[in-house]
């Protein structure tokens, strides 16, 4: 807005009046005004526009995000139909990420396994996990009878030192390893695509927890069942960085192959089993891993195939997932 100088003796300016004399609003003209109030706008305006990203920073909500991974176990082949019959057909404050958007998780409905009607631990822990009163938002990727280390290409053990384009969850050194399995890209990009969704909308999406249940794979030979453990502590960390979330992010997994005898493709089952067992935090082995848990499957209910776990263990082995998870993020 632009006032003209009032001559000396009191002359009068662009608003028709005595520029060093009080001013009388009745006098404003109308044209005036409206400039006024086009100049009252354009600043409330541009504090709208100013305030605006801090505005919606403070309407953000933070909300609970869960990853799973895995192979067959975290897949899932029990069935819905063998579920007790009071197990609830939608479970409250639960969203399950379907490649495109995160829908409200209903039992039968919502499909969480490879094929319709199946399941894996993810139902268990979400029905825990809504004990909360939290919401949770739940991402899975999974790939049947998949390996973790860099040996392994698909179900071939090649050995040496890592390479590219193999069929594996090695998840490298850095997120930049041109190293890093064909399936470890794929779970992150399904990870990192759920997020960014969660916050287009505009939350403030906190990853509480990993969960992973894999190992059979890696059981078939020697060096990648002797070396789990520290193949599991590459993978939370590269997990933890490549996604955004704390060096330490709580992860929890299911230690394999509980039937004894073992099936005889699972040549080194007790080195795997072991590695997995001195993973975990509390074990006081070297290899334990800060802030990671393992969960012992002994005694969940398998299938006939003495491998895979039924409804049963299947929700025994999620719920154990979720009272575990709780804990390391209350430590």
């Amino acid at each position: 807005m632009h006032f003209e100088r009032s001559a000396p003796g009191g002359s009068k300016g662009q608003f028709g009046q005595n520029f060093l004399a009080p001013p009388k609003p009745a006098s404003l003209k109308s044209g005036t005004m409206i400039t006024l109030k086009i100049h009252l706008f354009s600043c409330l305006l541009v504090g709208i526009l100013l305030l605006g990203p801090a505005a919606r920073l403070v309407d953000a909500e933070e909300v609970d995000v869960f990853l799973f991974g895995g192979q067959s176990n975290m897949q899932g082949i029990a069935k819905i139909t063998d579920l007790p019959k009071e197990t609830p057909k939608e479970i409250p404050r639960a969203w399950f990420w379907n490649g495109k958007e995160f829908e409200s998780f209903r039992i039968g409905e919502t499909r969480t396994s490879n094929r319709p009607g199946e399941f894996g631990p993810e139902l268990g822990f979400a029905l825990e996990i809504s004990k909360t009163g939290r919401s949770a938002y739940l991402i899975k990727y999974a790939a049947s009878g998949m390996p973790l280390h860099h040996g392994w290409n698909g179900n071939r053990w090649e050995g040496g030192a890592p390479q590219p384009n193999r069929r594996n969850f090695y998840p490298g050194e850095s997120a930049t390893d041109p190293n890093q399995g064909t399936l470890y890209r794929e779970m992150l990009k399904r990870f990192q695509t759920g997020l960014e969704h969660l916050k287009d909308r505009g939350d403030t999406p906190v990853i509480r927890g990993f969960l992973w249940m894999q190992g059979e794979q890696d059981s078939k030979h020697e060096e990648s069942a002797t070396a789990y453990a520290a193949s599991l502590k590459r993978l939370r960390d590269r997990v933890a960085e490549d996604v955004g979330a704390t060096k330490t992010l709580p992860m929890v997994f299911g230690q394999v192959l509980p039937h004894e005898p073992a099936m005889e493709r699972f040549t080194h089952r007790p080195q795997v089993r072991e590695q997995m067992a001195s993973a975990d935090e509390r074990s006081g082995q070297p290899e334990a891993i800060p802030k990671v848990r393992m969960v012992s499957t002994d005694g969940f209910g398998l299938l006939n195939d003495t491998v895979h776990y039924d409804a049963d263990g299947q929700i025994r082995l999620g719920k154990a997932f979720a009272e575990q998870v709780e804990e390391l993020s209350g430590e």
